[in-house]
């Protein structure tokens, strides 16, 4: 989560540090042919960077090492007169967010995944994801079930790889083209949120999981869906750990 108060007070000094790269910019684009003027550029970027991670920005300061790599772009060159355009909007786009956020708009990095994707692709990597720029705030606590169970110490780990097999009927179904095989899923998942609170942390993970099996059965498209099967993955691994009786998150 941003600190609101020390990031009240590095605004300023972020709006000068991007306002000089602009400058910078405009300077390269009247004289193309003379590339010192973005010399202090990546100077500059790198101290916004540090800023935004101090004030906890993570997407933020994602955003803004993606812009300084652009500088170099995908072969170690200088930018060309073409991509110095997107930087420039990156730039831009980086300075209106840290001051959305500091005026007391919500921090959803998200936002800036268009212009992200464009500088992704200045570097060589055509295969950028949204979830670069995802850093969700994990520090509020998930709702309660509203059927909690709870069950005696010996007797929950038999429950948790229960579930995990069951979760592992549904993947495998689900895998094999059934959907019915996701309310499995869901029903072992939703079990284990029911006796999260004998869980180590993260307990939520149970809650949040079951909502990227809600997602999978609105149908999304397929590039999501091959996402969401690593995820699956990631999920029967840590149930797997949870009946070992670990207490370190996957």
């Amino acid at each position: 989560m941003a600190d609101a108060t020390i990031l009240s007070w590095i605004t300023a000094e972020v709006d000068q540090a991007l306002e000089n790269v602009r400058d910078s910019i405009a300077q390269f684009s009247a004289s193309p042919h003379d590339p010192a003027a973005l010399s202090i550029c990546p100077e500059h970027l790198h101290q916004v960077s540090g800023a935004l991670r101090m004030v906890g920005l993570s997407g933020a300061t994602r955003f803004c090492e993606a812009i300084e790599g652009s500088f170099s772009g995908a072969n170690g060159s200088r930018p060309s007169t073409a991509s110095i355009g997107i930087i420039d909007r990156a730039v831009l786009a980086l300075k209106q967010f840290v001051d959305d956020v500091a005026r007391g708009q919500a921090n959803v990095p998200l936002r800036l995944f268009p212009v992200y994707r464009e500088l992704a692709k200045l570097q060589g990597k055509a295969d950028s994801s949204e979830k670069e720029l995802f850093f969700p705030d994990l520090t509020p606590p998930a709702p309660s079930h509203p059927s909690p169970w709870t069950l005696a110490k010996h007797e929950l780990a038999p429950f948790v790889q229960a579930q995990r097999a069951r979760f592992q009927r549904g993947l495998l179904a689900w895998l094999r083209g059934s959907a019915a095989g996701l309310e499995d899923m869901r029903q072992a998942l939703d079990a284990l949120y029911q006796v999260s609170v004998q869980l180590p942390e993260p307990r939520a993970l149970a809650w949040v999981a079951i909502g990227l099996i809600d997602g999978l059965l609105d149908a999304p498209e397929p590039d999501w869906q091959a996402s969401a099967k690593v995820l699956c993955n990631k999920i029967d691994f840590h149930m797997r750990d949870l009946a070992a009786g670990s207490q370190a998150v996957n």
